[in-house]
C-alpha cells in the first residue's frame, strides 16, 4: 500500500482467482469516517497449476505401488541415454611458438574438440603448470596460457599442452623464446640447450 501526498493506493505485485472480491478504502479522522469500495475479478486462465497432481483415493495409491513395484522389477520402460558417439581429443587451434622481451607477458592458446570434453592441461618442460599469480589459465571456448610479468630469459622452454578423455589424448608443444637486453635467446628442443641471436628481419 502506498500512502504519498494525500494519495492512496493498493498494488497487487500477483494477483490470482482467489484474490477476487470487493475491496473497501476506509478514511477516518477527527472529523468523521468515509469509504469507497470497488469490485476486483481476476479471471483464471489455470496457467499456473496449484492443485496436487497426485492420484486421489485408494486407486491412486494401487498405482503407485504399481509403479513401484515395476521399477524394483525392472519392468519400466528403459529411460534413454546419451547415445553420442564417444571422440577422442584433437587439437584443431595448435599453440604458436612464442617470442617476447625480457619482462613481457607471453600467451600461448589452443583449442580442442572432443566427445567427453576433454580435460586440458599445460606442461613446462614436462612440469604441471597451475594456476597461480605467474600462470594464468582460463577458457572461453579456447584455452589459454599466460605467463606474465617477470618472464626472463631462463624462463625460455619447451611449452606443451595435453588434453585427454575415455577415447584417447593428443599433445602439442611449442616453444617460448625469451630475449634478453643483449639480443640473447635460448630455448629447449627435447633435452637440448641452444642459445644464440636473435634476428629480426626488418
Amino acid at each position: 500500500m502506498i500512502n504519498e501526498f494525500g494519495y492512496c493506493s493498493l498494488d497487487y505485485g500477483v494477483a490470482y482467482s482467489r484474490d477476487s472480491g470487493v475491496i473497501t478504502c476506509r478514511a477516518t479522522n477527527k472529523y468523521g469516517t468515509d469509504h469507497t469500495s470497488a469490485t476486483l475479478i481476476v479471471k483464471d486462465e489455470k496457467s499456473l497449476v496449484e492443485e496436487s497432481q497426485l492420484p486421489e483415493g485408494r486407486r491412486g495409491l494401487q498405482r503407485i505401488e504399481e509403479l513401484e513395484r515395476m521399477a524394483h522389477e525392472g519392468a519400466l520402460p528403459a529411460v534413454a541415454v546419451d547415445q553420442k558417439e564417444k571422440q577422442k581429443p584433437e587439437i584443431v587451434l595448435v599453440p604458436e611458438p612464442a617470442r617476447v622481451l625480457e619482462g613481457e607477458t607471453a600467451r600461448f592458446r589452443c583449442r580442442v574438440t572432443g566427445y567427453p570434453l576433454p580435460k586440458v592441461n599445460w606442461y613446462l618442460n614436462g612440469q604441471l603448470i597451475r594456476k597461480s599469480k605467474r600462470f594464468r589459465l582460463r577458457y572461453d571456448g579456447i584455452y589459454y596460457l599466460d605467463i606474465v610479468d617477470y618472464v626472463t630469459s631462463d624462463d625460455s622452454a619447451s611449452i606443451m599442452v595435453k588434453a585427454v578423455n575415455i577415447a584417447g589424448e593428443t599433445s602439442s608443444h611449442a616453444f617460448l623464446l625469451v630475449q634478453d637486453d643483449e639480443g640473447e635467446y635460448v630455448f629447449y628442443a627435447g633435452e637440448k640447450k641452444t642459445s644464440g641471436k636473435l634476428i629480426v628481419a626488418g
